[in-house]
């Protein structure tokens, strides 16, 4: 076989696909750094100095509903060890911030009981690097510990749909260098939760590799396995291999039949974006003239959630436990936007036909149902397959959203979008490459009464889960 055809066989876990789903999700970094107005602190900062007397876990989940995200990642434990859950292995946790009046100083179990009776999905983040425990430095000693911690948090607080791990290491402050158990502590997550994705330093889903939104132009999910975090925490200082993830971050393209003709194995391994909404990840008072605009968070949801990747935005709150006004006026419109951007399903109205289909079971009309189990096939041979949806009534519209059914691989190369303003001839208005779970295509507004989608080359067995314009 080719080495597109291997790739084209390559599909999601139920993990990933369940990840996928959720898009678009909220970071929060808090924690004593908050406290001493840092992005880190040594390890040495008193719990009795976090005092959030104004948190209100209701008030942060519906918060983060209202901006339209459909998950919160917690980040449980930063590098200076300081535990946001009520540990009775490590000492250095909220439970010693006694200053805290307060009959629940647990934030972890308060976020995750909350998020369950809201639905809205829950998951952390936390890093090997401690800079307060005394045996980060010690070898297999701290590893064993830092796994007690991982299961103590991974099995205390229900479910969690992603567990992210920062990879950042340091020598401790005799010079030892900690060498971290990688593949030791993804069997403890594995274990534990074993519907959570791994993230960042994970098997998983991969980094883009910048805290800015840039991304390819065509993110493929499907990559060589030579990407695979396994390489680097297997050799980490073979200079081959350090150099090849290096040089990852920087590569246009992962996955097109030209950058993989030389390949033969193949991995699922899709893209997380992370941005924090202000230049930095905790709260400053001064960062606020940095805060993203609701339109710039537009742009990068299209950008990301439009272009096959997940959006992970970090909003960080104040010391006293709320969040900053103006970044709850920024993301609440956004929310308000999203929700009403994508409300409105102009396709309901059309009758979806196809040059050809592979059996009534994959008839082109499935597209127009929201169940995601009935797709549309083309026939076999059918090497550039086309789909027009005709309105029944002329109507205004502004993003086609396409979808592949990945639970059976990512297949679509490049398509092309057609509009019939009544003319009764088509006009191409967008030219595409990578469809994935999602690809939005963003449009001028035109009243319209065909809309024509071109596949114009796909590899292995191309199978679309919707069309849908909006």
């Amino acid at each position: 076989m080719q080495p597109y055809e291997l790739a084209a066989e390559v599909k999601p876990s139920e993990r990933q696909l369940n990840w996928q789903k959720t898009e678009f999700y909220g970071f929060i970094n808090f924690g004593l750094a908050t406290v001493v107005n840092g992005e880190w602190t040594d390890g040495t900062v008193n719990p009795l100095n976090f005092q959030p007397d104004e948190f209100d876990e209701a008030e942060w989940v519906t918060f983060f509903k209202d901006a339209g995200f459909k998950g919160m990642v917690l980040n449980v434990k930063h590098h200076d060890g300081f535990c946001l859950w009520a540990s009775d292995i490590c000492s250095y946790s909220v439970a010693a911030s006694e200053n805290w009046e307060t009959d629940d100083r647990d934030i972890v179990r308060r976020l995750s009981d909350e998020c369950r009776r809201q639905g809205l999905k829950f998951g952390i983040a936390i890093s090997p690097l401690d800079r307060h425990s005394k045996l980060y430095g010690s070898g297999e000693l701290y590893n064993e510990y830092f796994k007690k911690l991982l299961r103590e948090v991974l099995t205390n607080y229900g479910e969690f749909f992603c567990v992210r791990f920062d990879g950042l290491a340091e020598p401790d402050k005799k010079g030892n260098v900690q060498e971290y158990d990688w593949r030791g502590y993804y069997e403890v997550v594995r274990e534990c939760q074993p519907g959570a994705v791994i993230t960042l330093v994970g098997p998983d889903v991969r980094w883009y590799g910048n805290e800015w939104g840039v991304i390819r132009e065509n993110e493929w999910s499907v990559v060589p396995e030579r990407y695979s975090i396994y390489h680097a925490i297997d050799a980490p200082d073979e200079p081959d291999k350090k150099k090849r993830r290096k040089e990852e971050k920087y590569e246009l393209d992962l996955g097109s039949r030209k950058a993989i003709k030389k390949e033969s194995d193949f991995i699922w391994y899709p893209c997380e974006v992370c941005v924090s909404l202000r230049d930095r990840w905790y709260y400053h008072k001064d960062d606020e003239y940095t805060a993203k605009t609701k339109d710039k968070l537009i742009k990068l949801y299209l950008k990301t959630v439009g272009a096959n990747c997940a959006l992970m935005i970090g909003v960080p709150p104040m010391k006293n436990g709320k969040f900053s006004n103006m970044d709850m006026q920024i993301l609440k419109a956004f929310g308000y936007d999203l929700k009403h951007h994508y409300a409105y399903r102009v396709s309901q109205i059309g009758a979806m036909e196809a040059s050809s289909t592979l059996s009534d079971e994959y008839a082109a009309a499935n597209l127009l149902d929201k169940d995601e189990n009935l797709t549309w096939r083309p026939a076999e041979g059918d090497a550039e397959p086309e789909l027009i949806i005709t309105l029944s009534e002329k109507d205004m519209f502004d993003r086609v959203v396409l979808q592949e059914h990945i639970a059976n691989g990512q297949h679509v190369e490049s398509f092309e979008v057609y509009l019939d303003d009544g003319s009764g001839k088509f006009k191409r208005v967008y030219k595409g490459g990578v469809i994935g779970y999602k690809r939005i295509v963003k449009l001028n507004p035109i009243e319209v009464t065909r809309v024509k989608v071109k596949i114009t080359s796909y590899r292995g067995r191309l199978e679309l889960e919707s069309v849908t314009m909006y």
